[in-house]
């Protein structure tokens, strides 16, 4: 019997107990695409704007049309509709996912693996546009103090 057995598969770490939790860089990006996406919450029937979760975050005003113009590059992007959850949900859905990785590629200047995720993500003749924006606001993110990390992501699907 091999006692390191159940360590040994691909998506153990076992030094990030909490991988699949999204960190506060995280969850801040997030809650703005979910609330971009949804303002109104599900679960609490609340109301929250996108913008005053940027602003709260210490985003700039270019930061914050940054991410509009991100999140309107990745609808018009999208052959569907995208793969989110609601605000207070806590698993990641596998579009929130990818976005994080890219973003978190691009702010540790990973391009070429931002392009491959996006040409794997989206159609072909949409990467470059959305290269740019989420390059654009991934520094605005780094000039607000958040930093997102590339890691391995568990994500859940939507069938």
């Amino acid at each position: 019997m091999n006692p390191t057995a159940p360590f040994a598969r691909n998506d153990t770490l076992i030094d990030e107990t909490f991988v699949q939790h999204p960190d506060s860089a995280e969850q801040t990006v997030l809650r703005a695409v979910r609330t971009w996406l949804r303002p109104r919450c599900d679960a609490s029937a609340r109301s929250e704007s996108w913008r005053g979760v940027l602003a709260e975050a210490g985003l700039a005003a270019d930061g914050i049309d940054q991410f509009a113009l991100l999140m309107t590059t990745l609808c018009r992007a999208s052959c569907r509709p995208l793969d989110t959850r609601c605000r207070c949900a806590s698993e990641l859905a596998k579009d929130e996912g990818s976005l994080l990785q890219v973003i978190a590629l691009l702010q540790s200047t990973r391009s070429e693996a931002a392009v491959q995720l996006l040409n794997d993500w989206l159609p072909m003749p949409s990467v470059s546009g959305m290269l740019k924006t989420a390059r654009w606001f991934a520094i605005a993110l780094l000039d607000a103090g958040l930093r997102l990390s590339h890691r391995a992501r568990r994500v859940t699907y939507m069938h």
